[in-house]
């Protein structure tokens, strides 16, 4: 408990140093991100670069997981802000989160698998493959279960990995496939696998930035806010 307490304090000192130093000729401090694996691997490392271009000074600190992990850090002061699909569960009250765009979920997979020979793959058809997902992702469970309904059962994961190259590899091997946000499907696709939307379709995902409401108007914040959807219009 007393942990808890001291990494607020922390935390609130930090970005109060952060705000004073927007009146000093440079800016310093410390600012830990932690960002979902959608962003991780299409536009954020564009949106940091520019975000340490304007703010040189600030140590940054990034770290990548599914949105579960990055939730669960964010209330523990492990980060001071996340940029994660939002959990599905109501934010503590002294937290706020701003959208930043909606994805699309799509499959990708090898390009000669057999799901991509068909024109009219369905859902159903897709249950007869397995899927690779990622570790622990409770949030994907939920909105596949909404959306699918009993479907869903048959979507359950048969490799779970936190890591992209991994999936990545495993997908090139086999006929296993992956739902995952369209965002992914350019780096995917350098990875020599294909994509294809199934009959239906498949949900949407919102992107958020998430932090303390005390936080969301300090200076470093508000930059790195507008580098994120900078990038994420050019996307």
């Amino acid at each position: 408990m007393l942990h808890r307490h001291a990494c607020a304090i922390d935390q609130e000192a930090r970005f109060a140093s952060l705000d004073i130093g927007e009146y000093q000729s440079t800016l310093g401090g410390r600012i830990k991100i932690g960002v979902g694996p959608v962003l991780a691997v299409s536009t954020f490392p564009q949106a940091l670069a520019d975000f340490h271009h304007s703010l040189p000074g600030i140590e940054i600190s990034v770290e990548t997981g599914i949105s579960n992990f990055l939730y669960d850090g964010l209330l523990n002061a492990d980060f001071d802000v996340i940029a994660a699909a939002v959990p599905e569960i109501a934010l503590p009250e002294n937290f706020t989160a701003v959208q930043l765009f909606t994805t699309n979920m799509v499959v990708i997979c090898r390009k000669d698998h057999p799901m991509m020979a068909a024109s009219d793959t369905t859902r159903e058809i897709m249950g007869t493959f397995r899927r690779v997902g990622f570790v622990e992702d409770r949030e994907f469970e939920k909105k596949s279960r909404r959306f699918l309904g009993g479907l869903s059962d048959q979507l359950q994961p048969i490799l779970q990995t936190t890591s992209l190259t991994i999936m990545f590899g495993i997908l090139a091997a086999t006929d296993y496939y992956a739902i995952v946000s369209d965002l992914i499907v350019p780096r995917a696709r350098r990875e020599g696998l294909d994509t294809f939307s199934p009959l239906g379709g498949l949900w949407q995902l919102d992107i958020d930035l998430i932090c303390k409401t005390t936080l969301v108007t300090s200076r470093p914040l508000q930059f790195l806010l507008q580098a994120i959807e900078e990038h994420s219009k050019l996307g």
